[in-house]
């Protein structure tokens, strides 16, 4: 194969990291794999990592009455020494001959197996095969996306005509975090000149009444506001076009008709969910796409929580979690960002209706505690310990966090109980 694109400098997959990167990771079967080869050599170049390649081996059956009895370990001994050989000779063809590639064999289920071993070598991509271009095939050996559901780490899935980096790119985008960390994860493999487009596919209401459509022209307005935070915050390196489009329908038919219509070497799209449940059950869109493309898919895992919180507001202007798990990173960092601040405490009760509870005091921290269940809202005079006020918040089923456009935080909202708090922001006291 030939006719890759000079090798430059790209920039790191996230901005809080130092560390070199982790290999990069291709996976490849007995009979499957060398397009993903040779992508794995021409992107592990352009990232500056190394690469590893892991196959997976089915245990062999065990026939006759004695059914557990051991096989002799030197059965999967040969059929490790003869796998690791062929593949060392499939790396030289596609990587070249001076390749030497650490080749890893493992018996086990093939998904389990290659996110095992990414995680273990803290890989900075796994590069699979998409499979089949038949539907059918797809959808009864989804191995790549198998392990999109197991990996945490990002997932290339390469088309088998896969010849040069890419150089048209349709991400698809719903301004959440796990997107924007998606496309942030592809701008390192777009080809010098490539052309990015963020597309955006959303539904009108399909009843027709006025409170409704002005609800679809108030969203449709802000677009163009919501497209531009996003670029700014994906900091997109020159060299590469970015265009965006807003089109409406479904989501995965229409990213997947725009990216054949525009010749598409690569969709880009973001797994939602930290949970076991959330990865298990991979977003629709995500399958959809990993089933529909007739080009490479990459797919990226959700980011922490606390870049969850950072990259939403930033993009959308609010974060909004109705997770237990994230609520204790989420005030943390709330906290952080605005202590000292001077606040104004509102309890809006769906009985007792909105009362004010005080005014003029400073933040001081918030908290969420799991085992009890309740969040803390410390408030009071930072010079004088003895003022002070903590609003205790039992049941919380949401916690909202507005930012403004200058990127200081405007309320902190959270829902409980028939009932909400809401906390806002005075005019900050001279510092």
């Amino acid at each position: 194969m030939t006719g890759t694109d000079s090798v430059r400098s790209a920039p790191s997959f996230g901005r809080t990291s130092a560390r070199r990167a982790g290999p990069v990771v291709v996976a490849v079967g007995p009979d499957d794999g060398d397009p993903a080869l040779y992508a794995a050599h021409v992107l592990s170049a352009r990232l500056g990592t190394g690469v590893a390649v892991v196959t997976a081996l089915e245990p062999l059956p065990v026939y006759g009455p004695v059914l557990h009895a051991p096989l002799p370990a030197e059965i999967d001994e040969m059929r490790t020494a003869a796998v690791v050989d062929r593949l060392r000779r499939r790396v030289r063809d596609a990587a070249g001959a001076g390749a030497e590639w650490p080749v890893e064999v493992r018996v086990g289920p093939r998904a389990r197996v290659v996110a095992g071993v990414a995680r273990e070598r803290e890989s900075s991509l796994i590069v699979m095969g998409l499979g089949a271009h038949r539907a059918i095939n797809r959808l009864f050996g989804e191995t790549t996306l198998q392990t999109v559901r197991l990996a945490c780490r990002p997932v290339l899935a390469v088309a088998d005509d896969f010849l040069v980096v890419p150089r048209f790119a349709v991400a698809a985008v719903d301004f959440s975090a796990s997107s924007l960390a998606a496309v942030r994860t592809a701008l390192p493999l777009l080809a010098e000149g490539a052309t990015l487009y963020l597309v955006h596919v959303w539904h009108r209401s399909e009843i027709v009444h006025p409170t409704l459509q002005s609800q679809d022209a108030a969203y449709e307005r802000r677009l163009p506001e919501l497209f531009a935070r996003l670029e700014r915050e994906l900091a997109v390196p020159a060299g590469v076009s970015v265009k965006a489009v807003p089109l409406v329908g479904t989501p995965a038919e229409e990213v997947l008709a725009f990216a054949a219509s525009h010749k598409a070497d690569l969709i880009v799209a973001g797994t939602h969910g930290h949970g076991w449940v959330e990865r298990l059950f991979v977003g629709s869109v995500v399958t959809r796409l990993m089933r529909g493309a007739r080009c490479s898919v990459l797919t990226a895992p959700e980011p922490s929580v606390a870049d969850v919180d950072r990259l939403e507001r930033s993009v959308t202007g609010t974060y909004e979690s109705h997770s237990p798990d994230a609520w204790a990173v989420q005030l943390e960092g709330f906290a952080r960002r605005n202590a000292g601040r001077r606040t104004a405490l509102e309890i809006d009760d769906d009985h007792l209706g909105a009362q004010l509870q005080e005014t003029g005091y400073a933040l001081l921290g918030a908290t969420y505690d799991h085992h009890d269940r309740r969040a803390e809202l410390m408030l009071g005079d930072p010079t004088r310990r003895a003022t002070h006020l903590t609003r205790t918040i039992q049941g919380v089923t949401s916690v909202a966090v507005a930012t403004g456009p200058n990127g200081r935080d405007e309320a902190l909202r959270m829902t409980h109980d028939h009932a909400q708090t809401l906390l806002t922001f005075l005019t900050d006291a001279p510092r």
